[in-house]
């Protein structure tokens, strides 16, 4: 085999390869197991093919290309999106995906159109481009039935996150649909084309492809496959003079109508599984955001994959029920793709991609008029033409996965090689100046590809060692999963995640070092530094690498808010829940963190002297912020709760009372509601009531030591010793180091009052009441 033969193979087997692995690849070593792992999967197999192909190109000394006018639109679209990467919000987001919309990154799309030109100059006409459209069918039906089975609890792989109904190996069960809804035209014509035993396989084919539409039996993807019949339809019409098979008309017109039936009637099939649902925000809301984008950013949006930060910034506060259960779900795509290229590509980003379409549809249009109707290749152009119709109506009306866009560029490069028609040679064969041209892409090419694979290889291995650091915490071993994340944050330092939650762990560091009693004072004091210097230099770090990110604002607030007491810690933290507020307007969480800052303020300058007027003003800013939280979500719980301190504070115990029994209807199953609502009550030496609230906690927490610590003080004012002590003996036990207990148990043993002997000062409060208050 020559040279020129095996980089020919090569490049050709790339294609074969990839449009049957990548609808099917998962991986699960990182976070995101499905696009990560596919975008990762494109750039290798690509570059790969890519490469070979300059290599047979050189070794050759002959260039063969096809000349189309769809390569001109699709290089515009790479072009804008470089821009638009230029001036993102976020550009390294923009150009790597991850943690952003991989499936909208630059990188994505360049390699989507490195694909293209691929498909377009690698594949001859007629029998390379079926069996590439035949491998992709292949592996449609094969994604569409695994995610079949698992709506049906039929499980194949051991991964616990693949043991789910809502797990298939393309994203949605939504997007499943719209993939067969895009296939099926394709499948039937392939079908008429071909003979003997694969016409039969690809009648197989169509069929796995309705019932897929029939499990799922989603709106859009019944438009998407009327609008792909309709093509064939159409031209099934005006070819019928031609043709004496009546099949080619009756068949589309059939599949059609049941189309129309399931479109205009919404049944549901008998023993159809249930479909989980899917959420995005409605095509009204992202309307009104895109125009808000425009005002600031009109011609090349906001970056590549930034639908994140659009969302964050310009959605509405949560108004109907539907918007209250999601108020805290930050989407990363909105209802039509479309939508998102105008919003994260602007003005610009939109016409080139409508461009590419309409060039395509129109030339493949006018390609089938003029061509001859009996041909193989035409026939393929036929069937390509009314998938792509069908994938580019999906765009409207969908937001689109990885998978998706594999298959619209995949499309989009078969009818490249249906519209080019036969390649043009060019001789390059040394000594001309093509020649020297040619050899200087090639190495230009195979060095930023050894480049890019390089650093892209870093930055898998990093999401590898976050998430075995990641797992390795969740098991409790701190120590050893905080290196594994510091390994990823050095492999990866522009992983903002990695540093986000580095900060995080440092911090509980700082409480496991003040708990250890094996470690002296000293001990406890260097290393309690320690853990905070790399907490708040962690927490910086991650704002600096993303500062358009609300979450990096909002643990940075976190982590200084902790450290509330240390000079300057309360500025810092105010500064950055500012700042989240301003990336994310329409949230009550970071107005409510606001609030609860200015109240631990407060009682910061309760304990000092000649600090009444600094804490009186503390107390109102927090009362301020929490009022216009509640404005913003009326049923958030934690701003109502933080209201209600705020009011005990100012020693306003009915108010506080009242707002917390207010609260309570709101969040009846929380425990740390109970808890301060008793703590209220035993403050007002109303006892039976404390007893009810605190009683209520133990029934939530069995194992809420500050609840359990309330209570057993209840009994002791009542006069119930034996039950006082039941209750601080199991509070000794959930913190066997505790002196204070200890003495406790001793004043109750002796029928002394319990806290005799022993200063307290206020009763113990739970710093996050579990589930009201949650970090996002």
């Amino acid at each position: 085999m020559t040279s020129i033969t095996f980089f020919d193979k090569v490049s050709k087997m790339s294609l074969y390869f990839l449009a049957f692995l990548l609808p099917l690849w998962f991986l699960p070593l990182t976070q995101d197991v499905l696009n990560f792992q596919k975008q990762a999967l494109l750039v290798v197999i690509v570059l790969l093919g890519v490469i070979a192909w300059l290599a047979k190109t050189v070794s050759q000394g002959e260039l063969n290309i096809r000349a189309s006018l769809l390569h001109a639109p699709v290089l515009l679209v790479v072009l804008v999106s470089g821009v638009s990467t230029i001036f993102s919000k976020w550009s390294y987001g923009s150009f790597w995906g991850w943690p952003l919309n991989i499936s909208d990154s630059f990188l994505t799309i360049v390699v989507f159109s490195l694909l293209y030109f691929l498909i377009v100059n690698a594949l001859e006409e007629g029998k390379e481009l079926f069996q590439l459209l035949f491998i992709s069918i292949i592996s449609g039906v094969l994604a569409g039935a695994f995610a079949v089975l698992q709506l049906f609890n039929v499980f194949i792989f051991p991964f616990a996150f693949s043991k789910a109904v809502a797990f298939n190996t393309v994203g949605t069960l939504n997007s499943i649909a719209i993939l067969a809804a895009v296939l099926l035209p394709l499948a039937l014509v392939l079908a008429y084309a071909s003979k003997l035993l694969l016409r039969w396989i690809l009648w197989a084919f169509t069929a796995l492809l309705l019932l897929i539409v029939l499990a799922a039996n989603f709106f859009s993807a019944w438009v998407v496959l009327t609008v792909g019949l309709l093509i064939l339809l159409g031209f099934g019409m005006w070819n019928l003079k031609k043709r004496t098979e009546f099949g080619w008309v009756s068949f589309p017109m059939a599949l059609l109508i049941v189309a129309l039936f399931f479109l205009t009637f919404r049944v549901s099939l008998p023993g159809a599984p249930v479909v989980p649902v899917e959420v995005s925000p409605s095509r009204n809301a992202e309307l009104s955001m895109l125009q808000k984008v425009f005002h600031q950013s009109l011609v090349f949006g906001t970056g590549p994959g930034t639908f994140l930060f659009d969302y964050a910034r310009y959605h509405e506060p949560p108004r109907t029920q539907l918007d209250k259960l999601l108020w805290n779900t930050r989407f990363s795509s909105g209802a039509s793709e479309i939508l998102d290229w105008f919003m994260t590509k602007g003005v610009a980003g939109g016409i080139a991609l409508i461009l590419t379409t309409l060039v395509a549809i129109v030339m493949g249009i006018q390609t089938l008029l003029k061509g001859k109707n009996e041909s193989f290749s035409w026939m393929i152009g036929l069937g390509t033409l009314a998938s792509f119709a069908g994938i580019v109506t999906a765009q409207a009306l969908y937001s689109f996965n990885f998978t998706l866009w594999f298959f619209f560029w995949v499309l989009l490069g078969g009818l490249g090689v249906f519209l080019g028609g036969k390649q043009r040679k060019i001789s390059i064969a040394p000594p001309s100046f093509l020649a020297v041209a040619a050899s200087f892409v090639f190495l230009l090419v195979l060095i930023f590809g050894v480049g890019l694979l390089f650093i892209g290889g870093q930055k898998y291995a990093a999401e590898i060692q976050y998430l075995k650091g990641a797992r390795i915490v969740s098991q409790g071993d701190a120590k050893k999963g905080i290196a594994k994340i510091l390994t990823a944050a050095k492999l990866n330092p522009w992983g903002d995640l990695y540093w986000r939650d580095l900060s995080q762990l440092y911090l509980n560091q700082v409480n496991q070092i003040t708990a250890d009693t094996k470690l002296s004072d000293d001990e406890k004091k260097s290393q309690a530094q320690t853990a905070i210097t790399n907490a708040t230099s962690s927490a910086k770090q991650a704002v600096l690498v993303a500062p358009s990110s609300v979450e990096n604002w909002n643990v940075q607030g976190f982590i200084y808010r902790n450290l509330i007491g240390v000079a300057g810690a309360d500025a810092v933290a105010i500064q950055s829940y500012e700042k989240a507020l301003d990336l994310e307007p329409a949230s009550p969480f970071s107005r409510t963190e606001l609030g609860r800052v200015y109240l631990l303020q407060g009682q910061n300058f309760a304990s000092q002297k000649n600090m009444g007027v600094k804490q009186k003003e503390a107390l109102g800013k927090a009362l301020e912020n929490l009022n216009k939280a509640v404005a913003l979500k009326s049923d958030y719980a934690p701003a109502h709760y933080l209201i209600a301190l705020v009011y005990d504070q100012q020693g306003k115990s009915d108010e506080a009372i009242k707002k917390l029994e207010e609260t309570t209807q709101i969040a009846p199953n929380d425990v740390g509601l109970a808890f301060q609502l008793g703590v209220v009550y035993y403050q007002k030496a109303e006892y039976d009531k404390a007893q009810t609230q605190f009683e209520r906690t133990k029934k939530l927490d069995e194992n809420y030591a500050n609840g359990r610590y309330m209570l057993g003080l209840v009994y002791d004012k009542q006069g119930d010793k034996e039950k006082a002590k039941t209750e601080f003996q199991k509070v000794a036990s959930l913190n066997p180091n505790n002196d204070q207990i200890k003495k406790i148990l001793d004043n109750l043993n002796s029928g002394k009052p319990a806290l005799q002997g022993i200063q307290q000062s206020q009763p113990p409060v739970q710093e996050n009441p579990p589930e009201i208050q949650k970090k996002k």
